[in-house]
This record gives structure tokens, C-alpha cells and sequence, in this order.
């Protein structure tokens, strides 16, 4: 049987190991709901991409239209200037081998390129909500923190 005063040291090297490692989050949380022209998109993928380079992350749009972001396994983000992409199709027709081809887009396509979509915004440490308020014509629309 272990000592007391050893099992006492190996539960403090746990809880320092713990402290030490974290939980594996980012510092900064993205959430928010994607529109096109007012009506919630049901399908889809938001990318953020760091401006100054860095790690991806991603969320994908649920059927009431709402995302959060996480980067690889990690839920959040780094703080900074993010380029913002949407992509969302239509289910494409059955494949018979392989995976089903894509159907067509149901967001336009400029917004699934960061040099097209328009979408820029800062993110700050914590908590943040930023929809998507997408538009079928003239320039792209978003609130949240720019």
C-alpha cells in the first residue's frame, strides 16, 4: 500500500500536469447565423483564415442556420483579422461508385473565396458573435465586430 504522503505528491503532480497541459482551447470563441437575403441557410461550411497566416478554422452551418468555429479538434480560435468564406450547395444526385458529385451552390460563389467574399473581421479574446448576413446581389453584408 502507498504511503499517504507519496499518494498526496502524485495527486499535486496531477493536478500540475493538468494545469501545465490545459484543455486544449483557443482563447477566442466564434459563433453566429448565416442568412442569405434574411432566410437562414441550412447547409454549409464557414471558413475563417488568419489574415497575417496561421491555422484555419472552421464550422459547419447547422439546419437553423447557426455555426461555431473550431480549429482542427479545438474548439475556438486565435485573436485577430480574420478573411471569411461560405460555401453552401444543394445535396448532389446519387453517386452509383464513390462519393455523390456536389449539386449547385446555393450561396454565390464569390463568397467561397477569401479574395472574393468581402467578409473581414477582427476577433477578439472570448466570446464572439458574428452572423452572416449573405446577399444574391451586390456587395456582401455582416454584423458583428469588423
Amino acid at each position: 500500500m502507498m504511503p499517504l504522503r507519496t499518494a498526496w505528491h502524485c495527486v499535486q503532480l496531477g493536478i500540475v500536469a493538468i494545469l501545465l497541459i490545459g484543455c486544449g482551447g483557443k482563447p477566442s470563441q466564434v459563433s453566429g447565423t448565416v442568412t442569405l437575403d434574411g432566410k437562414a441557410i441550412e447547409r454549409g461550411m464557414v471558413g475563417f483564415t488568419p489574415a497575417n497566416g496561421g491555422m484555419r478554422a472552421s464550422g459547419v452551418i447547422e439546419s437553423d442556420g447557426t455555426y461555431s468555429l473550431t480549429t482542427n479538434r479545438d474548439s475556438g480560435l486565435e485573436p485577430g483579422e480574420y478573411m471569411v468564406t461560405v460555401v453552401s450547395r444543394e445535396p448532389g444526385p446519387p453517386a452509383t461508385t464513390g462519393p455523390p458529385a456536389p449539386g449547385p451552390y446555393i450561396t454565390p460563389q464569390h463568397y467561397a473565396a477569401e479574395a472574393t467574399s468581402g467578409l473581414k473581421f477582427t476577433v477578439e479574446r472570448g466570446s464572439n458573435k458574428i452572423d452572416l448576413a449573405l446577399t444574391t446581389a451586390g456587395a456582401p453584408a455582416a454584423s458583428g465586430r469588423k
